[in-house]
């Protein structure tokens, strides 16, 4: 894993009565990390992120959760990542952004401190962050590995909740010249539980003391959004209505452009959902283009309100992936297990083809793409994927095979028939 400074962007930094936030989330650091190939993507991702966020030059970087992938992350993982907020967060640049509550940073039975104010550190660009589901508190004493990078006054960890059956939400309040926001962290809780907690109305935000007035209102969450399960899911309806912008992590797929929904007392909030910084999953919501975003705050000089200007910029170093779902019938492929083999193996290369086109400018480590063909083979024969995946490794090493994932190129199912239904004519088993 080597370092590569970023290109200045040209981005003018903003006036003493603008706060920069720069927004990412799920970056599962540490995941694959023993694959020859994909073991260092997660951490090419998120120097991207803390590159970006100083080239912006954010007032402070707001992360939505799993910063790991592991809840015990290795010693190499935690190396490394020490080494990144060391680099790209510690030095003499001046914070401007001025603590007004940080009672919601820290554990419940300490007080609200933020690592820049410790005068024993040169802190310049300030993290805060929730824990997800894949570094929630755990285990004697009730740690996270976010306590270990708090400690060393590398982040600011909030949103975490010691009571799950009746939940107080505290905000961090931050100011910058005339722009204040209050922000709402919930990190993750096992979501049929807050769902309960929510249904029986035991979910209190509590309100900055001078009201609502000037506060720009943001909430990081860090749960499911779509419903797996009737119950497995927090629908935004649950959140109150005053909200100005929620930044949910947790779903994976790149949803960041900024969208209205409804929330309780059918008012209406505005939600952003960034996705993750690299592909954990080999799916076609995953294989979405992933994006950071960079939103400015201010207050509007005729109306006195808050508002806000919302930039999303897409990575340059996460690895190409292409995804196609494939049905043989209708196809030109012949009905032998043979012809599947080479009507996938052209598939494959057109879409290797496809990723060096629209990803030309990803660093030379991240050229090898990561490619998924969901096969809907009824009719056909299905071919061994393992098997399959030799085809793509007739290299000496892997740093030369033309994808990162050649034993995961395919996945196959079958189209459901309905009843009386006859199998289309392929040649091959069914």
């Amino acid at each position: 894993f080597s370092r590569e400074s970023m290109a200045p962007t040209g981005a003018s930094p903003p006036d003493s009565n603008t706060l920069r936030i720069f927004i990412a989330t799920d970056n599962h650091l540490g995941f694959n990390e023993r694959d020859h190939i994909r073991g260092n993507d997660s951490f090419y991702a998120f120097e991207e992120i803390l590159s970006s966020a100083r080239e912006y030059h954010s007032d402070f970087l707001l992360l939505g959760g799993d910063l790991f992938h592991e809840n015990k992350p290795s010693r190499q993982t935690m190396v490394k990542t020490m080494e990144m907020f060391r680099e790209h967060c510690f030095g003499e640049r001046a914070v401007h952004v001025e603590p007004v509550n940080v009672a919601a940073v820290g554990r419940s039975n300490e007080e609200g401190f933020l690592n820049y104010e410790d005068p024993n550190v040169n802190i310049s660009l300030p993290v805060f962050i929730i824990h997800g589901n894949h570094d929630d508190p755990s285990g004697e004493g009730n740690f996270s590995a976010l306590d270990i990078l708090s400690q060393a006054r590398m982040i600011n960890y909030f949103g975490r909740q010691d009571k799950i059956e009746e939940i107080k939400i505290y905000p961090l309040l931050l100011s910058k010249g005339t722009a204040r926001v209050a922000i709402y962290g919930l990190g993750n809780i096992r979501d049929e539980r807050l769902y309960q907690t929510f249904s029986e109305k035991k979910v209190k935000f509590m309100r900055p003391s001078d009201g609502e007035a000037g506060w720009f209102s943001i909430l990081v969450i860090h749960q499911n959004k779509e419903a797996r399960q009737q119950k497995n899911f927090i629908p935004v309806t649950f959140l109150p209505d005053w909200l100005d912008f929620v930044i949910w992590g947790h779903e994976h797929e790149c949803l960041i452009d900024p969208r209205k929904e409804k929330t309780a007392d059918d008012g209406e909030t505005t939600v952003t959902q960034p996705g993750s910084s690299v592909h954990t999953a080999l799916t076609a919501a995953e294989a979405q283009r992933k994006h950071m975003a960079r939103m400015d705050i201010r207050i509007h000089p005729e109306t006195g309100l808050p508002q806000y200007n919302f930039k999303k910029i897409p990575f340059n170093k996460v690895r190409p992936f292409v995804y196609e779902d494939i049905v043989l019938a209708g196809s030109d492929c012949g009905p032998s297990e043979n012809d599947v083999t080479e009507f996938l193996k052209r598939k494959v290369k057109e879409c290797i083809e496809q990723a060096a086109e629209e990803f030309s400018n990803v660093p030379a480590q991240l050229q090898q793409p990561l490619v998924r063909l969901k096969v809907e083979h009824t009719g056909f024969p299905q071919i061994h994927p393992r098997r399959f995946g030799t085809l793509f490794t007739d290299k000496p090493t892997p740093s030369q095979w033309p994808v990162a994932n050649p034993f995961e190129l395919l996945t196959f199912h079958r189209r459901v028939r309905r009843q009386g239904e006859r199998a289309p004519r392929g040649g091959g088993d069914d």
